[in-house]
């Protein structure tokens, strides 16, 4: 294992090596995290999460770079104020809906996450850094369906849907109704003036109808592309 000893102890250091080896750690960690958030249709995806975690590492390498070179510097006083910035995007990502509910928190506390995992990487502390991402990685994908078990049916939940023209929101709305709920919000975009329309419904569920079923009969609206939940 005489390999294994000289990685280590070339990847500790500061050199042309480590300095790329931890820059494409830090790219796969924040990616695969930002990959699971992407296709929940969260504003911060894999470009975002990479980005954040690449962020810190690099922090974390002037930091270690300065106090070998020039033995001054506190590694972890830059890491704290990575911790403490990655608040303000955090605040971006969550949305409050009216009164109705918070959404976006989890993607807030993924970037934070991300911001940990690539100070974890940028230092060195690669078991850290890996494990790290499998358990975030876990507990964003994996833990849903644990999650989706208990709030299956809500009171309030959201259907983002995409559909060619305007006209199609009406049967959209009247698919809704025939199911005794109720539509209490409806975030619109055109992006780019496409001609290509995509919302988010906020549903009223008084009669504790499935989630599922209400999606799949709006998936069969004439104009509809994608219709997909948000928890």
């Amino acid at each position: 294992m005489e390999w294994a000893a000289e990685f280590e102890t070339v990847a500790e250091e500061i050199n042309f090596f480590s300095v790329g080896f931890r820059t494409l750690l830090a790219v796969l960690c924040g990616g695969i995290l930002g990959l699971e958030r992407g296709k929940a249709n969260q504003s911060a995806g894999m470009r975002t999460y990479i980005l954040v975690c690449l962020g810190a590492t690099v922090v974390m390498l002037t930091g270690q770079y300065m106090y070998d070179r020039f033995s001054t510097g506190d590694p972890a006083r830059l890491g704290a104020q990575v911790i403490s910035g990655i608040g303000f995007l955090g605040a971006g990502s969550i949305i409050v809906e009216g009164k109705i509910k918070v959404r976006g928190l989890t993607t807030a506390a993924g970037l934070w996450t991300a911001a940990c995992i690539g100070l974890a990487i940028g230092i060195g502390f690669y078991a850290g850094g890996l494990i790290g991402t499998v358990a975030v990685y876990v507990v964003i994908s994996k833990f849903k369906s644990i999650s989706d078990h208990f709030t299956h049916n809500d009171l309030i939940f959201r259907i983002y849907v995409e559909f060619d023209e305007m006209s199609v929101l009406k049967p959209l709305y009247t698919t809704v109704e025939s199911f005794g709920l109720q539509v209490l919000d409806t975030i619109l975009n055109n992006p780019r003036n496409t001609g290509n329309y995509n919302a988010i419904l906020s549903i009223k569920n008084p009669e504790d109808r499935a989630h599922e079923q209400v999606a799949e009969y709006l998936k069969k609206i004439q104009g509809v592309r994608k219709v997909k939940l948000i928890y």
